[in-house]
């Protein structure tokens, strides 16, 4: 039973890292191309609008596609009548969007775009729709395809449209348009999702389980903007976009930690469904939250060590200051990925209030954060309360998510990490080569007391690997 689990989690793994890595690094190596072909200001215009369209696409389309991919992993579900409820509310969202047009207008910077805005909107909505019903029916392979080929269409397009064309900023948006299109397309032909095009017959009952577990996220997702995405606009409108265009910069980096196990937090979703109700399930759960921290923590303290010389090659020079921003968002995003896989229990248990409450707790401290912060020691106040709001939201979900799971951080993964990451984090402002030498010790300190995590891992997937 362990090695079947084991061997399920890892084979789960690696298809998620096929799909988003290789897809998530084409997206970070694109940034230097948007940082010379595109001005602060320019590329402060398109996070704003990248923003608006993050928060639309859950509000238009009442979250369905998180409850399209959940719901189709019951044992018994329909996934025909379950991928045509998504498609209905789509369309619906669709109709909806026009609403988009006269609040674009009521933002200065960003309403010459709103037709764009719009398309960006309904493309997104499309590609997480059907990306998510491959999730639901464990197409896992073909969903990873898709998210490969969503990459390579929209940097093809972006070298066309932003090198070639030089048509800036709807150069920019019209890549993604495309490129979200292309991939919903390819997500509805290999899901055959087009077979649920009938909207004669819809379950209601179903309809109304599915709405009401996803109509509850949709506050979630705002209360996720406001910490990921509300400090930009407020940068924007308190100090100025080409800040914002800097402090987006300055997300890059840290985010590769919740990108990398986000990877692993999504193969694990499938397993920790299976373990519900099994006699080992805390044990099991906490187990590999153990591994999870341990990685989780040697990424952080490598992206803080190596961030300001990797930054001087990867941005232009007008960029590089957004590493004084780093250490905060790094810190924040490294609590933040094992608040994310303590929320696993809230999928598994179909709590999507427990999502909520969680995201609203975190969200209330950070804007009113930012309101206080920002006017005092700008970006750096929006950094600030970013981490502090993930750290808290952390705390929330370890003692709420107690009446599924009791999670354990009494080990040395998470004590002596957390030490070393907030040593890490302060000796990247000792701005010479004595802090960057101090990082480089403390990041082998952590790869020789963590070898008990990295090494086992490494071998299983060889193994794995060669049974294939």
């Amino acid at each position: 039973m362990a090695k079947n689990r084991s061997d399920y989690l890892i084979k789960n793994t690696i298809i998620f890292t096929m799909g988003n890595l290789g897809s998530k690094l084409i997206s970070f190596f694109l940034v230097p191309l948007y940082t010379y072909a595109l001005t602060a200001t320019e590329y402060g215009v398109v996070d704003l609008i990248v923003t608006v369209g993050t928060v639309a696409v859950p509000v238009l389309t009442l979250n369905i596609s998180e409850a399209v991919m959940r719901f189709a992993l019951d044992k018994d579900a329909d996934k025909k009548k379950i991928t045509q409820i998504g498609t209905g509310i789509l369309i619906i969202g669709m109709l909806l969007g026009l609403l988009i047009f006269p609040i674009c207008h009521s933002f200065n910077k960003i309403s010459q775009y709103s037709e764009f805005v719009y398309f960006y909107v309904v493309a997104l909505s499309m590609s997480q729709l059907y990306l998510c019903d491959l999730r639901g029916k464990e197409l896992l392979v073909y969903y990873s395809i898709g998210n490969v080929l969503n990459t390579f269409f929209i940097a093809a397009l972006n070298i066309l449209f932003l090198v070639v064309l030089k048509e800036g900023i709807e150069g920019y948006l019209k890549a993604y348009i495309i490129a979200n299109t292309l991939t919903a397309i390819y997500a509805i032909v290999v899901g055959k999702g087009y077979k649920s095009f009938n909207f004669s017959e819809i379950d209601k009952g179903l309809l109304a389980r599915m709405a009401k577990y996803s109509i509850v996220l949709i506050p979630n997702s705002f209360m996720w903007w406001i910490m990921n995405s509300s400090d930009r606009i407020m940068v924007s409108s308190m100090i100025s976009v080409a800040a914002n265009g800097i402090y987006a910069v300055s997300y890059k980096l840290p985010t590769l930690v919740s990108t990398l196990t986000t990877i692993f937090n999504q193969a694990w979703s499938y397993s920790a469904i299976r373990e519900e109700g099994t006699a080992d399930e805390s044990e099991y759960n906490n187990k590999i939250f153990k591994v999870l921290i341990g990685i989780v923590m040697l990424t952080g303290i490598g992206i803080l060590t190596f961030a300001k010389p990797f930054l001087s090659v990867y941005v232009s020079k007008e960029y590089y200051i957004a590493w004084k921003y780093m250490p905060f968002l790094t810190v924040g995003c490294v609590y933040l990925t094992m608040a994310s896989f303590m929320a696993t229990s809230y999928t598994v248990h179909k709590d999507s209030f427990g999502y909520l409450f969680s995201g609203m707790f975190g969200a209330i401290f950070n804007i009113v954060m930012n309101f206080i912060l920002i006017p005092l020691i700008g970006v750096y106040g929006a950094a600030i309360a970013t981490c502090i709001s993930y750290i808290l939201v952390f705390v929330f979900r370890l003692f709420h998510t107690r009446k599924y799971i009791k999670y354990n951080i009494k080990n040395k993964e998470f004590l002596l990490g957390s030490i070393i990451l907030f040593l890490s984090a302060a000796l990247m402002y000792v701005d010479n080569w004595s802090g960057f030498g101090l990082q480089c010790f403390l990041l082998l300190v952590v790869i020789c007391l963590f070898s008990d995590i990295w090494l086992p891992i490494v071998r299983k997937m060889f193994q794995l690997k060669r049974r294939q």
